[in-house]
């Protein structure tokens, strides 16, 4: 295993024999991470989705950084048609580990299929729709929109529970059971679609497991029948009691819903916006460089072309610049995963590849926000790890992580002892100019440091060898 705090590699006991931590918990939260993705992976061959999906949540509790726990959480919350959170936790994998990961060619994946992720975006609209109906009591449109959802996305099981609950409280059990098999079918121990079946009198059939094929297949929208095609849906009349219509974790749905829509429409949708658009422009540009010296061609009709031209060409331009402002937005979203997976170091990586020059006072007060909290985390975390390899005399990583700690670093109580073992580095380099220079950095910034007497000492002794 490898180090937490060093990063050295060893095989047996629970001290890091090159830093001497004790990694007992850490081996131990390890091997939980890995026990519930193990038990995930069978769930995941039993149809068992939600309980594959908990299973992998509680693995990346134990270990954030457990990569293939991510991407297959990625992968299950893609076969239950919920594109939003799978693509939230395939980012944060690629972030982690960018070379070898599957995750990128998910990502790859769905951004080739701009137009199948448009009609996963609408069938979340309009599902976020149909619960803002029930809630104003218009079930008659609530059920067009989640028809329409549905028909959209067919993976979309949140949609298929929410209709079998309609179905329900209009007391049509023919209906209902219909969705209900169809949200079993697919996931067999849905604790929603259960409770239905239960209200239903009905005991699902438990389906055959996954196919090994199926698995390694890349995750993509499942075709099946119109909605069109099943019984058809009645005159719906709302009953009485309407608080039973909307539970609370539709209302999260909805929220959920909406984080969902824009993580779609900020990495599929605007790139391909942007697209058709330079494709116009080229295309009037050679218009214009074929037709500009023909004499057939009025100075009327080429300014006209210009004109056009150039209008194209600012409404690009404002384009561009919405892109690349959703782009910084979506690293800020990204940075701010990052930090509540207390993966301070990546997160200040991400965030110094952000530019703000575009962002609202809000996305302004937000980015600072988490500058503010993370660059303190990162810095001390660069500065465990350079002190450590300082200690175990690896002076060359020892001098990135502490340089690096420095960029991070504002008003740290460990700011002169970082400076301090720099120059220590520096003397053992023989460069005796930049020890001086540190050393008396120290003396002059940090007068009640507690290396100051060993600074005083070094630089004697560096004078006197002069």
């Amino acid at each position: 295993m490898k180090c937490p705090n060093c990063g050295f590699e060893f095989f047996e006991g629970c001290h890091c024999p090159d830093c001497g931590v004790d990694v007992y918990v850490f081996r131990k939260t390890r091997s939980a991470s890995i026990r519930f993705y193990n038990d995930a992976l069978k769930l995941a061959e039993e149809r068992d989705l939600s309980g594959a999906a908990a299973n992998l949540e509680q693995s990346l509790i134990f270990d954030k950084n457990n990569i293939p726990a991510r991407n297959l959480l990625g992968l299950i919350y893609c076969e239950m048609g919920r594109i939003g959170d799978a693509l939230k936790h395939w980012i944060i994998s690629s972030s982690m580990q960018a070379e070898g990961n599957a995750a990128v060619g998910y990502i790859d994946y769905l951004q080739k299929n701009a137009r199948e992720m448009e009609k996963c975006n609408d069938a979340i609209r309009m599902y976020n729709q149909a619960i803002h109906y029930l809630k104003q009591g218009s079930d008659d449109l609530a059920v067009i929109q989640l028809k329409k959802s549905i028909d959209n996305n067919p993976d979309f099981l949140d949609a298929y529970n929410l209709m079998t609950l309609c179905c329900i409280e209009d007391k049509n059990a023919k209906r209902a059971q219909h969705f209900n098999e169809i949200v079993l079918k697919r996931d067999i121990r849905n604790p929603l679609a259960l409770h239905y079946a239960k209200l239903l009198g009905n005991t699902p059939a438990s389906p055959s497991p996954l196919k090994k094929a199926d698995k390694a297949k890349t995750p993509a929208p499942v075709s099946v029948k119109k909605t069109d095609s099943n019984p058809p849906i009645p005159r719906y009349k709302r009953r009485e009691k309407t608080n039973s219509v909307l539970e609370k974790r539709d209302f999260m749905a909805f929220l959920a819903g909406i984080a969902a829509a824009a993580i779609v429409i900020l990495v599929l949708i605007v790139p391909a916006l942007n697209e058709n658009k330079n494709n116009k422009i080229k295309e009037l540009e050679i218009a214009v460089e074929n037709y500009a010296g023909e004499t057939e061609m009025t100075p009327e009709e080429v300014l006209a072309m210009r004109t056009e031209l150039e209008k194209l060409q600012a409404e690009n331009k404002l384009l561009r610049s919405e892109e690349n402002k959703q782009a910084n937005l979506e690293l800020l979203a990204t940075a701010v995963a990052q930090m509540s997976d207390n993966n301070f170091e990546a997160c200040v990586t991400t965030l110094d590849s952000i530019d703000t020059v575009s962002f609202s006072e809000e996305d302004l007060a937000k980015y600072n926000s988490v500058k503010t909290t993370a660059y303190p985390k990162a810095a001390d975390s660069y500065y465990t790890k350079g002190k450590s390899q300082f200690l175990s005399n690896n002076f060359t990583e020892a001098k990135t992580y502490l340089e690096t700690a420095l960029n991070y670093t504002s008003n740290e109580n460990f700011v002169d002892d970082t400076l301090y073992y720099l120059a220590k580095i520096a003397e053992e380099d023989n460069d005796t100019v930049k020890a001086k220079e540190l050393y008396n950095k120290i003396v002059k910034e940090y007068p009640d440091s507690n290396q100051l007497t060993n600074v005083k000492n070094a630089l004697q002794k560096l004078n006197e060898a002069n």
